[in-house]
């Protein structure tokens, strides 16, 4: 009879001790409110964060609005819906989506732990749990005080971070019950019926997001392949039954949240996403782009030491067990399992690397898993060279350490919160935010509710009143609906997403926040690789106030002045040319370039502009990834800017990464004066005043 035998037998075996799983449930509870506690005194504030992208998700999600039309999803579809319940009953603020963030990313590394242990047979099964906890202690904690100790980058981390990457990489673990369950039940039975159930739990994570839900499909096509080679007619038919299932499942998922209408979303999804963040997004140096098949090993040869070296681990261990299940040996379920979950890992490290550019930050996903994977394939072996010490280890011994690691999860998360609290100077809670801040902060929140209710008055609806190049808490506590479809300028992908974003500064929006560009680098990289829009936002908006972070801009009747400037093109070669722009007047430039001559059809033909100026002649440290360069799209007409000086020469070297031809090109520059961003009033200077004048 095959392993876990039964229809119900599979299930039981997988989650068998549930006093074990009510500790690690609990534990994993006591720790999110610790962390939760000390979010209320040290919630992120950057605009730039990931914490702003999820609300913004999250809120449009929890309103009903038509995704693909009202707002689009840059980080998928049921990972943000798996945060609503959370989101939603603690009031829909952004405390409440940070939090519900933090609990998925612990439930999934709780689940990561518990897989890895279930998948080493010789681990008894009222033990596994306290097995879990000690792996829990020994990567989030101990592993991760040792790394901070010697100075070295860890991958391991419940912190959501940036685009929800841990949630990302949680998937296969969410989804591995409901895999065990089919195959094991399939085996039992010798009826491929149960692959349909796994189908539509699946087909729900093909729209986890793009770079982990189709690894996960993908993932479960090889985990029931390896699981049920011998049989090829059971394995057929298994997988019809599972593409149904997800097909069934995916598709109603998406109709439902696209109220029935899901092109708009597969639009930008599938065709716009793809077609510009891997020119878009930093860096653009050639080592740090996939852009042919020869190129794939330099994801396994950069990035940081961990991250990296457990990528590697990973992906050689998921080729040695499917080696060893096509030869029969290894336990079907169990080694299947280990296929299915890291093969989809080791996916979803790899596609936004072969799709964007090569970063540490995906390899993190395989850390715990990878460095444990020698462990499980060779688990045979392994325990039965070290099996006269377990003999000889006390048989309290590890309940005693699975308690005193408990212990000291809590304590440790509770010294943080206990440290945060007592050294704060947060002191005035924000209702809206659902954190406390400092009365600066108070008072901008204040002021920028003012401004939205006096917008109000003036008959201005919500989705009008506000459009923000990165959603902020301002947004958040002036109660307002972006006027643009995404939460920030950066995820205006696509060449009509582009068009649409500008068309919403230019015909809606009737106030515009900005990052500063003495608050981060980043601002410099933002304003120059999305010109065109502020360009526009030079013509049309005038800048009344500040504070640290963002700049409110308004709309003025007044024109910006601009003044011609001298623009030449020259050093010509097959896939690179420089521009030289002078002007008598310093500001900011407005270069237009046309080409003609060029080519833009090969995918790898990225277009970068290295930039050469007064500003990064006197830049002490870099202000962005790859500073000075970035990219732009490869299209016959284009605008960038450039800070220039009186006197002075500015150059752009504008390259074609992957050498193909630039072609010839003309150039055309106006220089916009200089904006004093340090001379302007507080928020809540500037808005009083501007609503004082509007009552005259």
């Amino acid at each position: 009879m095959p392993e876990g035998a039964g229809l119900f037998g599979p299930l039981a075996s997988l989650f068998k001790g549930r006093r074990g799983w009510l500790v690690l449930a609990a534990l994993g509870f006591v720790l999110v409110a610790l962390r939760g506690a000390t979010l209320l005194f040290d919630h992120s504030l950057h605009s730039i964060d990931g914490a702003m992208q999820t609300w913004f998700a999250a809120d449009n999600f929890a309103d009903g609005a038509k995704l693909g039309e009202e707002f689009q999803s840059y980080l998928g579809i049921t990972m943000i819906l798996a945060l609503l319940p959370g989101f939603m009953a603690f009031g829909e603020t952004l405390w409440a989506s940070t939090v519900s963030a933090y609990a998925m990313v612990m439930a999934g590394c709780f689940a990561g732990a518990y897989a890895i242990i279930w998948m080493l047979k010789p681990v008894a099964q009222k033990r596994r749990w306290m097995w879990a906890l000690l792996l829990i202690f020994l990567f989030y904690y101990v592993g991760a005080l040792m790394a901070n100790v010697i100075g070295l980058p860890y991958p391991a981390t419940f912190d959501p971070g940036v685009s929800l990457r841990p949630l990302r990489g949680a998937l296969p673990f969410f989804v591995l019950p409901v895999f065990v369950w089919a195959l094991r039940c399939i085996l039992a039975t010798e009826r491929a019926r149960p692959a349909l159930v796994f189908g539509l739990t699946a087909g729900a994570g093909l729209l986890w997001s793009n770079d982990a839900g189709i690894p996960l499909v993908i993932a479960s096509c090889i985990g029931l392949g390896a699981g049920l080679f011998r049989d090829v007619w059971l394995l057929a038919k298994s997988l019809v039954l599972f593409a149904l299932g997800v097909a069934v499942s995916a598709g109603a998922v998406l109709l439902l949240v696209t109220h029935g209408e899901p092109g708009g979303w597969l639009q930008y999804n599938f065709i716009d996403v793809p077609s510009d963040q891997y020119w878009y997004f930093a860096p653009w140096n050639r080592e740090a782009r996939v852009l042919g098949i020869t190129d794939l090993p330099s994801i396994f040869m950069q990035g940081q030491l961990l991250s990296t070296f457990s990528l590697i681990v990973l992906t050689a261990s998921v080729i040695i067990a499917i080696a060893r299940r096509l030869a029969g040996r290894g336990s079907i379920s169990r080694t299947s399992a280990f296929i299915f979950v890291g093969s989809s890992v080791v996916g979803t490290a790899l596609i936004p690397q072969i799709g964007g550019h090569i970063g540490s930050e995906y390899n993190a996903i395989t850390f715990v898993l990878g460095l444990c994977a020698p462990l499980i394939v060779f688990q045979n072996a392994l325990f039965a060279r070290i099996k006269p010490l377990l003999r000889l280890s006390p048989r309290l011994a590890v309940p005693v350490l699975a308690g005193v690691a408990g212990a000291g999860m809590i304590a440790a998360d509770g010294m943080h919160f206990a440290q945060t609290a007592s050294s704060t100077n947060r002191t005035v809670y924000a209702e809206k935010l659902g954190f406390y801040v400092t009365p600066q902060m108070a008072e901008d929140l204040a002021a920028i509710k003012r401004f939205s209710a006096e917008l109000e008055r003036r008959g201005f609806p919500r989705d009008r009143r506000l459009l923000s190049v990165y959603t902020s808490a301002l947004d958040v506590a002036a109660g307002t609906k972006s006027p643009a479809p995404v939460g920030s300028i950066i995820h205006a992908l696509g060449e009509q997403n582009r068009i649409d974003y500008i068309e919403a500064l230019t015909g809606r929006a009737v106030a515009v926040t900005t990052i500063a560009p003495d608050y981060t680098g980043w601002a410099g990289w933002n304003e120059r690789a999305n010109w065109t829009f502020f360009e526009n936002l030079r013509d049309l908006y005038r800048p009344i106030a500040r504070n640290d972070q963002h700049v409110l801009w308004i709309r003025s009747d007044d024109a910006s002045i601009k003044e011609d400037a001298n623009c030449e093109v020259s050093d010509w070669g097959f896939a690179s040319f420089e521009l030289t722009i002078t002007s008598p007047r310093s500001g900011i430039a407005s270069v237009f370039i046309e080409r003609e001559g060029f080519d833009a059809e090969p995918r790898t033909a990225l277009l970068t502009v290295t930039e050469d100026s007064p500003f990064t002649r006197a830049a002490t440290t870099p202000q962005w990834s790859d500073f000075p360069r970035y990219g732009i799209a490869n299209a016959r007409q284009v605008e960038v800017s450039a800070p220039v000086e009186a006197g002075e020469k500015t150059r752009l070297t504008l390259e074609v990464l992957d050498g193909s031809a630039i072609g010839w090109a003309e150039c055309f520059a106006r220089v916009y004066e200089p904006v004093d961003y340090a001379a302007l009033p507080s928020l809540s200077e500037g808005i009083d005043q501007l609503i004082k004048e509007a009552g005259q």
